[in-house]
């Protein structure tokens, strides 16, 4: 049975900017190379930490980007549960702050690889289902402007 004793939070972020009035969406493949895919920004929300400082710190942390232009809550959150354990995952979107965001970029330690693409390739490189969902959603409200 899930308690908060056993329940984890963690968020999601896809990192973005804007190329010739699109958006392209920046992912990480994390240590070790083999055993990681393509994916957003990712981390544990600590104990009595707000949502929207675990992505600040998250995305500082694995991307040096230290101030977004603009913070999207994508207010979807899935929940996965193995045996009595659960993490409820949280979805945001983050527009990286400067135009030169390949410079922008100082990948953290566990950082091995980072790429900017289009929503087409970004969503082919997204082994998650919950990811590839986050994507459409972020896109559709970035559409929407």
């Amino acid at each position: 049975m899930l308690t908060p004793d056993n329940l984890a939070h963690e968020i999601r972020v896809f990192v973005f900017r804007y190329t010739d009035g699109r958006p392209d969406f920046l992912l990480l493949r994390r240590h070790p190379r083999a055993e990681n895919e393509l994916g957003p920004v990712r981390g544990p929300v600590e104990l009595s930490e707000h949502l929207r400082d675990a992505v600040l710190r998250e995305v500082r942390e694995e991307t040096g980007l230290v101030r977004p232009s603009h913070l999207i809550d994508l207010e979807h959150q899935s929940k996965l549960v193995i045996g009595d354990a659960g993490v409820i995952q949280w979805e945001f979107g983050y527009q990286a702050p400067c135009e030169d965001t390949v410079a922008c970029i100082r990948p953290g330690p566990q950082v091995v690889e980072t790429c900017w693409l289009p929503f087409e390739h970004a969503f082919q490189e997204l082994p998650s289902p919950q990811d590839r969902s986050a994507l459409i959603r972020l896109q559709l409200l970035l559409q929407a402007g």
